[in-house]
């Protein structure tokens, strides 16, 4: 067996072949001293799960729900500066791709860094340029300056999707693991609640500060209180660890342990920690030794793209691709197609049906004598109905936590609900079904957390935060394409959107029926 070959075996393989060795492994000083050598997994099981791994759970849902508030936040904030900055339709297009473009050239870098410094120290120093760089954006002149510090608070951010499943899913016991991560991205779905109601009160408010180089307007309060979360989540983070895999990986299984024992008492352990000696069931993390750092880069990243890796590797990114491309385009228009829809509903006459492409298209050929007055508030109903997904959306993510051990199971419906209201919402002329159809495509979204589910559970630790911020790069590409051709297309040809957008999510369902069983076969 070559030396290579853990890097590309996953965890679980690894641990079903040699579960009954690890149970007996012995080194010669532990020999001697009587004491046993366990595994990671049978260490973090027996750290439990109490107050530190349920205070993580909620450090690190702030955080995501931090970048949610910063990167799809933004969408309300382009719609309320519209008039105080004046951006034309093809500046306002510029700014809403800044929050995928930032996560674009900033998902590879952020991988490299969680792989070789640390999950905990990549998060506290993203998060903390974040907060900088949109607190400042608050006061900026011009809409340039806006989308350049756009694009730098997102390419801090952008680390928050992918290292806060690392770090929780090294930190958490395998019985809590799963429904944990997917509990965390049920909060991940409340962040459009958020926004919403934030922008609909603050957006609402009639005031304007002369500051001399600015006048400061509700826009900027807006942006103001959306950076809120991150702050929190900054120092909530300062009371937890780094992830103790991620250090003995690194070669430091002293520190590990310690942390283990600290993480041990934290939920509540007494009398004694057993664990004094740690074996991984993978090779330790050569991109932490001291070697040229493009080789560094290619060793961290090539192993992805290999076989046996690589078949997965591309059915991850595939999936991801779908359900952010669909997703993120829908999510970030939604202010613009939802206003546009309600907007006809409250012009059509009672007995008028027509469904979501028509009212979307007619608003478009709304002409008037009156001359248009710029307004950059939010429609109720458009928020209303933006809480009603956002808060159902979590409660099924929280449900669905329970059935964490049926993910592939899980993804296929989800996959098909989609699919099924892309097609039905085409034939549907009745208003309200169709919007509910509408809902009914972006369950798509509910797979997100699914998906880096498998990320954390079919990859080595060395490989782990390399292929979540690579998944996070393929996330925000897709994202950018899904919004600029939904940006350009939806208005003027709604229908051919959503017949393109259903193939798509169908040769979705068709990859993820090829994803591991959920509960495979023992073998002898």
């Amino acid at each position: 067996m070559g030396s290579n070959e853990a890097y590309y075996k996953t965890e679980d393989e690894f641990n079903e072949t040699k579960n009954e060795k690890s149970m007996d492994v012995w080194t010669v000083t532990g020999e001697m001293k009587g004491e046993k050598t366990y595994s990671y997994e049978e260490a973090i099981n027996l750290a439990g799960n109490g107050g530190y791994t349920i205070g993580l759970l909620a450090t690190l849902s702030m955080t995501v729900l931090a970048m949610g508030c910063d990167m799809f936040g933004f969408s309300v904030v382009v719609a309320g500066l519209t008039c105080d900055l004046e951006v034309t339709p093809g500046q306002r297009g510029v700014l809403m791709s800044m929050p995928f473009l930032g996560a674009i050239i900033m998902s590879y870098p952020w991988g490299y860094i969680s792989d070789t410094k640390g999950r905990h120290r990549s998060l506290m120093v993203a998060m903390l340029g974040t907060f900088l760089a949109t607190s400042l954006s608050a006061f900026s002149p011009h809409w340039i300056m806006l989308a350049v510090l756009k694009f730098v608070s997102t390419s801090c951010c952008s680390c928050a999707q992918s290292v806060t499943y690392a770090l929780l899913g090294e930190s958490a016991s395998e019985r809590v693991r799963g429904p944990y991560m997917l509990t965390m991205t049920g909060v991940l779905m409340l962040t459009p609640s958020t926004y919403f109601v934030a922008g609909y009160f603050i957006l609402n408010f009639e005031f304007s500060y002369d500051l001399g180089f600015i006048r400061f307007v509700p826009w900027r309060l807006l942006v103001l209180v959306l950076v809120t979360p991150v702050a929190i989540s900054i120092l909530l983070l300062r009371f937890f660890f780094e992830s103790p895999k991620f250090l003995a990986n690194a070669g430091h299984e002293d520190e590990a342990v310690e942390l283990l024992k600290k993480i041990w008492l934290r939920n509540g352990g007494k009398g004694e920690y057993p664990v004094t000696k740690l074996i991984l069931n993978e090779d330790k993390n050569k991109r932490t030794e001291k070697v040229p750092f493009l080789k560094s880069l290619r060793e961290q990243t090539a192993p992805l793209f290999q076989r046996p890796l690589l078949w997965r590797t591309l059915q991850l990114y595939y999936l991801t691709a779908i359900m952010y491309s669909v997703n993120n385009g829908y999510l970030m228009w939604y202010p613009f197609i939802a206003n546009a829809f309600f907007s006809g509903i409250s012009t059509a006459t009672p007995d008028q049906h027509g469904g979501l492409c028509n009212m979307v298209i007619s608003s478009q050929n709304v002409t008037t004598v009156e001359p248009e007055i710029c307004s950059p508030k939010l429609e109720f109903l458009t928020v209303i109905s933006s809480i009603g997904h956002s808060i159902s959306f979590a409660i099924i993510n929280v449900l669905m936590s329970r059935g964490a051990s049926r993910m592939k199971l899980m993804m296929i419906a989800l996959l098909a609900i989609s699919g099924g209201s892309g097609v039905a919402i085409v034939f549907t002329t009745n208003n309200v079904a169709s919007l509910i159809l509408f809902i009914g495509v972006m369950a798509i979204g509910l797979c997100i957390g699914i998906v880096f589910s498998y990320f954390n559970k079919l990859y080595p630790a060395s490989y782990r935060g390399m292929t979540a911020c690579l998944g996070v790069m393929v996330a925000r590409v897709s994202s950018l394409i899904g919004t600029n051709i939904l940006g350009t297309y939806i208005m003027q040809n709604c229908y051919t959107c959503f017949y393109a957008f259903t193939v798509y999510i169908f040769s979705g369902l068709v990859v993820a029926f090829f994803l591991p069983a959920d509960r495979p076969k023992k073998t002898s």
